[in-house]
């Protein structure tokens, strides 16, 4: 049932499992799991709570205790066990998402009315990699605001899916040989016309474009799979009529969205 996208069902089913065998970790953590995805977030974090009790290096139940708490607003116990999944088991998938999960929790958002100035950006840039210097934050700023612009796509939204991809760090590069601030893929790189993909500016170009390119493909009402597309492609998201079950995929969503969404409302 859970697989299968039923969330409500999944919660009765293990509820009734909890309470037959209270002392199963991993049965509270597939409840707090499924309450999570039906979004009823105190029931998720009260069952995951549980599960870490009984299961204290379980990276699968600190992670989405994790997730349960940013959602609930306490993103400073969120980070904190982000950094334990990432501790205890530094090469699992469990640690790229709490990565993921401490970029979109981590940093202060600047104000609403500051959205199309560089210096919101730049400042953002330099809170998630402080080995940047003023002028290249700066111009990684002026790229997100001149290519949004250009390209008719939020800064913004922009903004949250670098922090997420990369940390804003230039010269990342991933498993699957994803480069610099937007994590493009070689082929995706050319296409876009991006010769230098660890070149700042080129990379943020090609980033808004490959991002334009999804939202107009979508619409921009459906940003979830634009953003589902730009992570694990168009012929994923068509397999699937919606977001791919991919726990990656649906993690990332989940961040650049969060992020964003705090970007808009300006919040702390």
């Amino acid at each position: 049932m859970y697989r299968a996208g039923r969330y409500g069902e999944a919660v009765r089913v293990f509820y009734g499992m909890v309470r037959r065998h209270p002392h199963d970790g991993l049965a509270w953590t597939w409840l707090g799991a499924s309450a999570y995805r039906a979004g009823h977030t105190s029931l998720a974090r009260w069952a995951l709570e549980r599960a870490v009790r009984l299961r204290p290096r379980d990276s699968g139940a600190l992670l989405w205790l994790g997730y349960a708490r940013a959602a609930l607003g306490d993103r400073r116990g969120a980070q904190e066990l982000f950094r334990r999944v990432i501790r205890i088991a530094p090469e699992s998938e469990a640690a790229r998402y709490a990565l993921w999960g401490i970029r979109a929790t981590r940093v202060r958002i600047p104000s609403p009315v500051a959205a199309v100035d560089p210096r919101t950006y730049a400042w953002m840039a330099r809170s998630y990699n402080p080995r940047l210097t003023p002028e290249e934050a700066l111009r990684i700023g002026e790229a997100i605001v001149r290519y949004a612009r250009g390209f008719d796509v939020d800064p913004r939204l922009v903004a949250a899916v670098i922090a997420v991809e990369s940390g804003f760090n230039p010269m990342a590069v991933s498993r699957a040989g994803a480069m610099g601030l937007g994590q493009l893929m070689p082929g995706t790189a050319r296409a876009a016309g991006v010769l230098r993909p660890f070149d700042l500016v080129e990379n943020v170009y090609g980033t808004v474009r490959v991002l334009r390119g999804h939202l107009e493909h979508y619409g921009y009402h459906n940003l979830p799979l634009a953003l589902a597309a730009y992570n694990a492609g168009r012929n994923a998201v068509a397999t699937y009529l919606g977001i791919p079950p991919y726990s990656e995929t649906q993690w990332y969503v989940y961040n650049v969205l969060s992020l964003y969404r705090r970007m808009l409302d300006g919040g702390p």
